[in-house]
């Protein structure tokens, strides 16, 4: 199914904004935070085969639903938008899936230390892509990931150090 938009899309709204020491910054509207929460929790709980995450772009006033499609969460999503602006784009996978995967790479943190591969970082991708993975060994993450995994559910490799701790904390 193509990107499709809920009834309240058809509003024009102006972005909020509120002063901040660096000058006015975007915010969430209160009613568009509060559909996106229902959504969020309804997704993860009503709905887990088909939600896979959200994005909020604050100067075009609107949430995008990123979900897996399914006749009854486009129902929801439609109730929901009726009165605030929600995009609805497909995703290729479901956030239960991703978070399986990122469960099992966390899990296996050890393996992968022993294996010269420090990761730092393991993620769910918002859009239902995939799950991400910060490490500096990158070329050998690559490699040897899928090899563990499987190649059903991407994982993206990127450059990122290990968080450092903070001294004295």
């Amino acid at each position: 199914m193509a990107e499709w938009r809920t009834e309240g899309c058809g509003t024009r709204r102006e972005p909020e904004r509120v002063e901040a020491v660096t000058g006015a910054m975007l915010v969430t509207p209160a009613d568009l935070a509060t559909v996106l929460a229902r959504v969020e929790s309804a997704g993860r709980v009503r709905f887990p085969e088909s939600f896979a995450g959200l994005e909020v772009d604050q100067a075009a006033v609107r949430g995008i639903v990123y979900r897996v499609p399914s006749a009854d969460f486009d129902a929801f999503l439609r109730a929901e938008g009726a009165e605030v602006c929600l995009e609805v784009r497909d995703a290729r996978h479901d956030l239960r899936t991703l978070l399986t995967l990122q469960e099992r790479v966390v899990a296996d943190l050890g393996h992968w230390r022993a294996a010269g591969i420090e990761i730092g970082v393991v993620g769910c991708r918002h859009d239902g892509t995939g799950v991400e993975v910060g490490t500096r060994q990158v070329a050998q993450a690559e490699d040897q990931l899928p090899r563990r995994y499987g190649a059903e559910v991407p994982i993206f490799v990127r450059d990122e150090a290990p968080p450092r701790p903070l001294i004295g904390q």
